[in-house]
């Protein structure tokens, strides 16, 4: 009997165990809508203001910097420009695309149907 409650026990205490070791690789996915109807997407202006809303979206929906460790301040600089990246590619817009170039090195991908909101999610 005795042994049967210590393989319990035992399993107990992995299974807890195993969930506080997957607790880092828990991502929480958060997201938040930029609308842009308002915005006239054919001037570098316009272009402008919306990579800034998409850039601030990003950074609200990625967290806060604040008392981050090196390493996560890392992951969430990535989790931002992926985030804008993406949110680009769903607005696809060619003048928003090239401010968003200008602005990065690598190309974005794009999207065949603009619409007048982007999500900017984190990964």
């Amino acid at each position: 009997m005795r042994s049967k409650i210590r393989i319990l026990l035992f399993l107990a205490l992995g299974f807890v165990a195993g969930s506080f070791a997957m607790a880092d690789t828990v991502v929480t996915v958060k997201s938040e809508t930029v609308r842009y109807d308002d915005l006239r997407l054919i001037s570098a202006v316009g272009a402008a203001v919306l990579y800034g809303r998409l850039r601030g979206a990003a950074e609200r929906a990625c967290g806060s910097l604040d008392g981050k460790t090196p390493q996560l301040a890392s992951r969430y600089r990535a989790c931002v420009d992926d985030s804008v990246a993406k949110a680009v590619a769903q607005v696809n817009e060619p003048v928003l695309t090239r401010y968003y170039e200008s602005k990065r090195a690598a190309p974005t991908p794009s999207i065949a149907t603009p619409s007048p909101t982007a999500v900017a999610q984190a990964p």
